[in-house]
């Protein structure tokens, strides 16, 4: 079966869930990335950097197996149906987006084509993490407690299948990134703070030190996964249970 894989904010292909579902079911893939108006538009010169400098990370990583990444510009509700009609592309996987935006855009998508949605953002996904009586918590602590007893779900490594190699629109040409794009230069910023974590409860509120993690880009444009993140770093000391509640924050 021919399938999409519909790129967001998702930037990666190393827990993935919407790329490893759409390898695993064994036809040829094509990777795409939409310039939505309404987002690119309003973006800042530095954002459209850095998203631009991941694409190309994002292409380079595809093109190593045999594919391209396809960019197109438009509005996605028009740019996918009419490129999965021209491909012969029976289902597209993403990765859920959260925002009211994203949501009314998915589901108008959803609403007009085969699809499957993942949660690739989160450690947990929205409305997993209930009380008791069922309800949604509204104080973190609680949340944090029940959130920290829930087994992570590894994601199953993609297959190696077929990527289709158009490039659409092509990435833009944008001002150079504020700092190192990718998959690669993420993992090397955690392994960086792998050797520093322990020192986190202490010291991350000192401007006059370097001990945040600079993670924080890598989960925005989503080049790494939380569960990447805790699986590298895990919450066997003070320092490294205090950075994964942080993370646990970001689920709440």
């Amino acid at each position: 079966m021919k399938t999409m894989v519909w790129f967001r904010r998702d930037l990666r292909l190393v827990d993935n869930p919407a790329w490893s579902a759409a390898t695993r079911s064994g036809g040829e893939v094509t990777p795409v990335f939409v310039l939505d108006p309404d987002l690119w538009d309003r973006a800042s010169r530095h954002r459209k950097a850095m998203l631009a400098a991941n694409l190309r990370s994002l292409d380079a990583s595809l093109a190593a197996q045999g594919g391209r990444l396809h960019v197109a510009g438009g509005r996605p509700e028009r740019v996918l149906p009419a490129l999965a009609d021209r491909l012969g592309s029976e289902h597209i996987h993403w990765n859920a987006d959260y925002t009211p935006y994203a949501r009314r855009r998915d589901e108008l998508i959803a609403s007009t084509m085969p699809s499957t949605r993942h949660h690739g953002q989160v450690v947990q996904p929205p409305g997993s993490i209930l009380t008791n009586e069922g309800g949604r918590y509204r104080v973190f602590t609680p949340f944090y407690r029940r959130w920290a007893q829930e087994t992570i779900a590894p994601i199953p490594p993609p297959n190696h299948v077929p990527v289709r190699s158009e490039t659409g629109d092509g990435i833009p040409q944008t001002d150079d990134a504020p700092v190192e794009a990718g998959e690669a230069a993420a993992l090397q910023r955690l392994e960086r703070f792998d050797e520093r974590v322990d020192a986190y409860p202490d010291e991350r509120d000192r401007p006059d030190l370097d001990t945040t993690s600079r993670l924080s880009i890598d989960l925005k444009f989503g080049t790494i996964s939380p569960l990447t993140i805790i699986e590298r770093l895990g919450s066997h000391t003070p320092g490294r249970e205090a950075f994964v509640r942080q993370l646990a924050w970001r689920d709440f």
